[in-house]
C-alpha cells in the first residue's frame, strides 16, 4: 500500500502566513524520502482555502466521500485528494 493519511490545521492567529503550503510541502518531501508511493488528505467541501494549498503542492481532486469525518457535531462530507509521489518499486533509503 506504502500510502498515507496527511492532516494539518493552522491557528486562525496564523492564517495567510503560507504554513500550511510550507508544512504539507515538508510532509510530502519526507515522505518521498522514506519511500511512500502515495499521500492522500480530505478537505471539507467548502474549504477551499485548504483545497488551494493541496492543489499547489501538487494533490489532485479524485473523489468526494460522505460522512467523512464528525466536525462540530455532525458527519462532514469531505473532498479528497491525492498525490503520488512515486511510481517505481519500494526501495527504502
Amino acid at each position: 500500500f506504502h500510502s498515507a493519511a496527511l492532516g494539518y490545521w493552522v491557528d486562525g492567529d496564523e492564517l495567510n502566513k503560507g504554513l500550511a503550503s510550507a508544512a504539507v510541502a515538508f510532509a510530502c518531501d519526507r515522505a518521498r524520502e522514506l519511500g511512500l508511493h502515495r499521500l492522500e488528505a480530505g478537505t471539507l467541501v467548502h474549504n477551499t482555502a485548504s483545497q488551494r494549498v493541496l492543489r499547489n503542492n501538487g494533490f489532485v481532486h479524485f473523489g468526494t466521500a460522505p460522512d467523512y469525518l464528525f466536525i462540530d457535531g455532525a458527519w462532514q462530507e469531505h473532498n479528497l485528494y491525492q498525490r503520488i509521489l512515486r511510481t517505481d518499486p519500494l526501495h527504502l533509503p
